[in-house]
């Protein structure tokens, strides 16, 4: 076919000499130049024929009968041409007849006088452009390479060069050309999402911004009419207008909801599409501003104005998609749709800053703004509703967490962008949403609620703690372990609750923690003996007392009987056990400096977004003064709390020490120290028959001391022993004393 078309062709050139070369003269040439047996066979030849009867019959009937009192001797020929498969066979005379006849018909059209007086003009510039522009399409997409979808053939510069040669025949100018090139080049561009078509769209398109016909051409580019719908009505364009409304209205379509359509990842095709419809805007009007949730500030450029009303669209959009996920996801995981949907919207939140409004800024330099303010606003109208019309719901903390977490965003990211600067128009719009006025009180009762079940636990566990270390690691007692896990939960989930915190709940949380460690030490004190029950009686030959008249009759010496529940202490009192709670006192004083240090700096996180929402409502009230948060000075206050419990700690740490000492000596050490003090001579109770007793002591508490504790715990012990044993030898007989010294 390729070469019986060009074989057709230069039969035409070497005709036309003189005149001016159309379609129809193309179609009625390749009838009459390709035969029968030209074809393999008959189907192809009857297919082949009737197209370019089509041609004729578009381009002829269709579009001149209201021209010439011919068009129905037309209608029949070219309907015999159309229907009669073997008239060119069996008619030779009649083809040519026929032929003829549609020529000579085509030759009065082309004689019509012009319309507009353009070099080259014809008849069917005007009267077939509809055909003429879709035939140039066709040319134009020869551009594309067929191997490689969305990419230019390496010569579509030579391509496109060599179509200027049909300009004359399809009534094509420069302004038409690039028109009809941005469309071909944005409809493959939808096709396949190759940002280079995009590009070269927007390049052809700013060509036809750079163009300035003379009046003439002026008049024949508004000759092809188009009727097209946009922005709500049907409306009349010429075809260059229709084009460019066309690219803008399907761009226009994907940029109001380009949180759905775009991401980072194809941003610089979001960029490329914007400038497009900025680009193809001009004389375009829309109606969208009249139902705007919040209207463009006043004196807003055109550029600024659309920019506006697409940033809205488009997170009007993906809210109502965020809202329908929400309430789907609830569904499914037993969670209320407001705390989903604002998970949802900061998920957007910082897609739109990270993604799009440093796009936005260059344009229009409110989008940011813009995005961040109808976020909000959107959201607080749902948590409106939705605090309006509850009285007590389970979930009222975490909603109120949730709310409070997305606006910190949105005052995180307006700060992150415009920082102190105010007076915007748009900051009307901005209702903080005042949480703390509901969350408040929850929180209180939440800490209450948290202090009673962490005091319950405490002495729960401290009933059943039987001073056995936790591992050969950890020498110290699974119930205080178990006490902190707890404490150190309700901590995380105060600061995490992501509600406003004031230093009430602050104050209120060190006193939960204060009062649960001061209930486990009492326990420990509690447990404890005096240092009394364990000094034996002096013996009565033995015993030495200084009295006044020595003369005087002595009262007999009624030995002392330990109660039963002091002995029931003393057995739950041995050194492995004593040295134990050293080991858990000293966790606790650890512990207390590590919750004290966590606690002052999540609470500068508390600080920050309590600014943040400070600044929120600044830029609300336009400037009013924010209230003060409280000095560094009246937070160290709050915690000197902590130092009873310390204080506390360290007295039962020296009550402990000093009855290691005693304990070992008066009832470890009781048989064989009161037993020997008195056999034989002088000689044979002297202190360093007991040093290897002591020692074994001293080792004991060594291996059962953790390392930070073990010198000054042993120093102590052993000087507890020298003391109870150098006091006892000193009540009863100084001198004896004095010798074993």
């Amino acid at each position: 076919m390729d070469t019986l078309a060009k074989r057709a062709l230069r039969r035409i050139g070497s005709k036309m000499v003189q005149g001016q070369l159309d379609v129809p003269c193309i179609a009625l040439q390749l009838l009459s130049s390709v035969g029968k047996f030209d074809f393999p066979t008959e189907r192809l030849r009857v297919q082949w024929q009737r197209r370019q009867v089509n041609v004729l019959e578009e381009l002829l009937l269709f579009s001149a009968s209201h021209e010439c009192n011919m068009s129905e001797t037309l209608r029949i020929v070219l309907s015999k041409l159309k229907n009669t498969e073997d008239w060119v066979v069996s008619v030779p005379d009649g083809r040519i007849e026929v032929l003829t006849i549609i020529e000579r018909y085509n030759t009065r059209l082309s004689t019509a006088s012009k319309k507009f007086g353009l070099k080259g003009e014809t008849y069917h510039w005007t009267q077939s452009y509809h055909f003429n522009s879709r035939l140039y399409e066709k040319l134009l997409s020869s551009v594309f390479d067929i191997l490689e979808d969305g990419q230019l053939v390496e010569e579509a510069d030579e391509i496109l060069e060599t179509m200027k040669l049909t300009w004359p025949i399809l009534g094509i100018t420069q302004k038409l050309h690039d028109a009809l090139y941005a469309w071909v080049l944005f409809q493959k561009f939808a096709q396949t999402r190759e940002i280079l078509l995009l590009k070269q769209t927007d390049l052809q398109i700013q060509k036809l911004q750079l163009h300035n016909n003379v009046r003439e051409a002026e008049l024949y580019m508004d000759s092809f009419v188009c009727s097209v719908e946009g922005f709500g009505s049907n409306g009349a364009l010429n075809l260059v207008d229709s084009a460019l409304l066309k690219i803008n209205m399907w761009c226009r379509r994907q940029l109001k909801n380009y949180h759905l359509y775009f991401s980072q990842a194809n941003c610089s095709i979001f960029e490329s599409m914007l400038n497009l419809v900025l680009l193809s805007a001009a004389n375009l009007n829309d109606d969208d501003e009249e139902s705007m949730l919040i209207g463009t500030p006043p004196g807003s450029s055109a550029e600024s104005t659309l920019i506006h009303i697409l940033v809205v669209r488009s997170i009007q959009a993906a809210y109502k998609h965020a809202l329908i996920v929400a309430d789907g996801q609830s569904k499914a995981e037993f969670k209320h749709p407001l705390i989903l949907l604002a998970s949802e919207l900061k998920l957007l939140v910082e897609k739109e800053c990270s993604a799009f409004s440093p796009v936005l800024h260059k344009y229009y330099p409110e989008a940011g703004r813009v995005a961040l303010t109808v976020f909000h606003l959107l959201y607080g109208q749902q948590l409106e509703l939705f605090l309006e019309g509850t009285d007590h719901s389970e979930n009222l903390k975490e909603i109120l967490g949730a709310s409070n977490s997305f606006e910190l965003c949105i005052a995180q990211k307006l700060y992150s962008m415009y920082g102190e600067a105010a007076g915007s128009s748009l900051s009307n719009f901005l209702k903080p949403y005042m949480i703390d006025r509901f969350s408040s009180s929850i929180i209180l009762q939440w800490l209450h609620a948290q202090h009673e079940n962490v005091l319950e636990w405490t002495k729960r566990t401290i009933e059943i703690e039987d001073w056995e270390p936790l591992s050969v690691h950890r020498k110290l007692a699974t119930s205080m372990v178990e006490v902190f896990r707890i404490v150190e939960e309700t901590i995380d989930q105060f600061f995490n609750s992501s509600l406003p915190l004031d230093i009430v709940h602050l104050r209120s949380l060190l006193i939960g923690i204060t009062s649960s460690l001061q209930v486990y030490l009492l326990h420990m004190e509690n447990q404890q003996v005096s240092r009394a029950t364990l000094l034996p009686v002096a013996p009565v030959l033995t015993r030495y007392a200084e009295s006044v008249n020595p003369f005087a009759r002595r009262k007999p010496i009624e030995p002392a009987v330990r109660e039963e529940k002091v002995a029931n202490k003393l057995k739950n009192l041995t050194v492995p056990q004593l040295c134990v709670k050293l080991n858990t006192l000293q966790y606790i004083r650890d512990q207390l400096d590590t919750i004290e240090e966590g606690i002052k700096q999540s609470w500068v996180d508390v600080q920050s977004a309590v600014g943040l929402l400070d600044y929120l409502s600044y830029m609300a009230s336009e400037g009013a003064t924010s209230k003060s948060s409280p000095s560094d000075e009246s937070i160290d206050e709050l915690f000197t709390i902590f130092d009873d419990v310390r204080r506390t700690a360290v007295n039962i740490t020296d009550t402990i020490l000093n009855f290691i000492g005693t304990r070992a000596v008066f009832w470890d050490m009781r048989d064989s120290l009161l037993f020997s003090l008195y056999r034989t001579s002088v000689e044979s109770a002297r202190m360093e028959i007991f040093i290897p007793t002591i020692e074994q002591v001293l080792d004991q508490v060594c291996d059962l001391i953790v390392d930070v504790l073990r010198d000054r715990v042993v120093l102590r012990v052993f000087q507890a022993c020298m003391d109870s044993f150098g006091s006892y030898l000193m009540e009863v007989h100084p001198a004896h004393f004095w010798r074993q010294m």
